[in-house]
């Protein structure tokens, strides 16, 4: 298998001019650049500024550190592989710089993949991708039409940056399309299992890597949601979990269910 490569550096060269004002500017970076993190820290330096990096996991554009950098004097934050979330853009409390990072290979799809897709979907088809991926979607677009397939984007709620995009938490951009079925440009499961848990429609997934195509089964996880809620059904006692992330923080509808 070739080397999954991710192209960063186009993002940090775009935002040179505005870093450069700053002496101290925190960093957060996804766990698949954990091993360039250093090369990242150096190239930002070369513009001036000293980089304080984060250590600790971040999943999305509402899992910022941009409070605990305020707290200790940090003047901004450079938050590298999540577009920013629109609606929330108002609420950091320092500037954030939100850095793309793209899968930097070709999407190379067989004829025996696509005929996999076309056994499980119908030719109406909706197209979804995380952030890293959703610049291949065109050339997809592209390559289905040619096979007789009508796929379709669609534009996201006030969350949403750009079409096509999915979070994890918000599967708009599926909701929004009027199709039989949608194609997963990714990895992994979790993207993919949310919108076919909030469509109730079958999602076939590409890895952009490999080109292999794999389907979506949302059964497994559903069963164990219903053990989970009977075997609660037993609890004297409950204890509510909210969240302090942007855009998840809850905290009227943790009061309602308290009462």
């Amino acid at each position: 298998m070739k080397e999954i490569k991710f192209n960063w550096e186009e993002g940090i060269n775009e935002i040179s001019k505005e870093i450069k004002k700053y002496k101290k500017i925190g960093l957060q970076i996804p766990e698949g650049l954990r091993t360039v993190a250093s090369e990242i820290v150096e190239r930002i330096e070369e513009y001036g500024p000293n980089v304080i990096l984060w250590g600790e996991p971040t999943y999305g554009a509402c899992d910022l550190a941009d409070g605990p950098f305020a707290d200790i004097k940090i003047e901004a934050l450079i938050h590298m592989g999540h577009l920013p979330m629109p609606y929330h853009s108002d609420s950091y409390k320092i500037p954030v710089f939100f850095v793309p990072v793209r899968h930097s290979g070709n999407l190379e799809l067989k004829k025996e993949s696509i005929d996999k897709v076309k056994e499980i979907l119908s030719d109406k088809i909706g197209i979804v991708s995380t952030a890293q991926h959703l610049h291949l979607i065109d050339s997809l677009k592209d390559r289905l039409k040619k096979e007789g397939i009508d796929a379709q984007t669609s534009e996201g709620g006030p969350r949403i940056a750009a079409a096509a995009q999915l979070l994890g938490c918000n599967s708009s951009v599926a909701r929004k399309m009027k199709v039989d079925g949608f194609l997963y440009l990714g990895t992994g499961v979790f993207h993919p299992l949310t919108v076919a848990l909030s469509t109730g429609k079958p999602v076939v997934n590409i890895d952009p890597h490999t080109a292999e195509v794999t389907v979506t089964n949302p059964d497994l996880f559903l069963r164990q949601r219903y053990a989970a809620i009977h075997a609660a059904y037993e609890a004297k006692r409950w204890a509510i979990m909210f969240s302090t992330h942007i855009g998840q923080k809850r905290m009227d509808l943790t009061e309602k269910l308290v009462i």
